[in-house]
């Protein structure tokens, strides 16, 4: 008797199928429209109000501080996670008359050594004047993010884009910074080329633009704590909000309605971290913050050392002591 044929085109077509459906479930991490299976780790490192605080404190008990130190932070962080977002709200320069340009421009240089995403100037930060302040936006490494400081004739901001987006591990991350629309400068500090528009109406406008881009959105927002938590009410489109502007601290997270609220204080003693998990929907499902302080058990990294020299600045006594981190 022959045998039927038909027996092994019936396997093979059933074999082939359940090899499609294997893949399929295996190329699941991401289905085709973009939802993710598992949640994204993220770490994003914050600080502001740093206030020409270069140096650690020089304290006899519990030095802390400096830039040096947080440089070595930042780098073992981005050692030890595949994921990290590195954030400034802005006040890095002093008003001081002892201030000088060379320790605005060696705290911009750090910021690129730290490999900084984004930064919000607040107003200490047009201390040298606005030229002064474009041009270090033009050598930066990274983006200044000021959604509504824009230019007096054109309205365009200053400092590029309003917002930008970045990609973390498949996480559309939405930045964007504000500057408080009331703010008063210094008399000496020339604003007549730019003004500061409403801090409601241009979030309001542009998180509509960046939730159409974004998974999820971050805000570096000069304003202060209280302001700050005004607009987290009045604009509730915002994930996670960085406070800045009055060296505010937030010693655990704050949260309005479904957003976060963070700061880390001023000054440069402490650098603030945030854990995160995000789901396919752009929601946070596991968080875990901490204020780290900048102590002198953390070494001064190896390349701030030498923009110290490089410049002619010295550094406090503890810094000059070696330690590992």
């Amino acid at each position: 008797m022959t045998k039927s044929i038909r027996q092994p085109i019936l396997t093979t077509r059933a074999f082939l199928a359940l090899l499609l459906s294997l893949l399929f479930f295996i190329s699941c991490g991401e289905s085709g429209d973009g939802v993710r299976a598992k949640p994204v780790d993220i770490t994003i490192l914050f600080s502001s109000d740093l206030l020409g605080k270069i140096r650690s404190c020089g304290c006899t008990v519990d030095d802390t501080g400096g830039l040096g130190r947080r440089a070595t932070y930042v780098e073992g962080i981005r050692a030890d996670n595949e994921h990290v977002i590195v954030l400034d709200a802005g006040d890095a320069f002093s008003i001081d008359l002892s201030y000088s340009q060379k320790e605005a421009d060696l705290t911009w240089d750090v910021f690129n050594l730290m490999r900084l995403d984004a930064f919000t100037p607040g107003e200490t930060d047009f201390v040298f004047g606005l030229p002064y302040l474009q041009n270090l936006a033009e050598t930066a490494e990274f983006d200044i993010i000021a959604a509504n400081i824009v230019d007096a004739e054109t309205g365009e901001p200053l400092f590029g884009s309003r917002y930008k987006v970045i990609d973390v591990g498949g996480v559309k991350v939405g930045i964007t910074g504000v500057l408080d629309d009331s703010i008063r400068f210094p008399g000496y500090i020339d604003t007549s080329s730019f003004r500061i528009e409403t801090v409601t109406g241009t979030l309001s406008r542009l998180a509509r633009d960046m939730r159409g881009e974004a998974d999820f959105l971050i805000l570096l927002s000069h304003l202060g704590l209280e302001r700050s938590m005004d607009l987290a009410r009045e604009v509730p489109a915002f994930d996670l909000i960085v406070v800045g502007h009055g060296k505010p601290v937030i010693k655990k997270l704050e949260k309005i309605g479904e957003t976060v609220l963070v700061a880390a204080g001023g000054a440069g003693q402490y650098i603030g971290k945030m854990n995160i998990s995000i789901d396919g929907d752009g929601k946070i499902v596991r968080s875990y913050f901490s204020l780290v302080p900048l102590k002198e058990e953390i070494r001064v990294h190896d390349s701030v050392r030498h923009l110290f020299d490089l410049y002619g600045l010295d550094l406090t006594d503890k810094e000059q002591k070696r330690r590992k981190h």
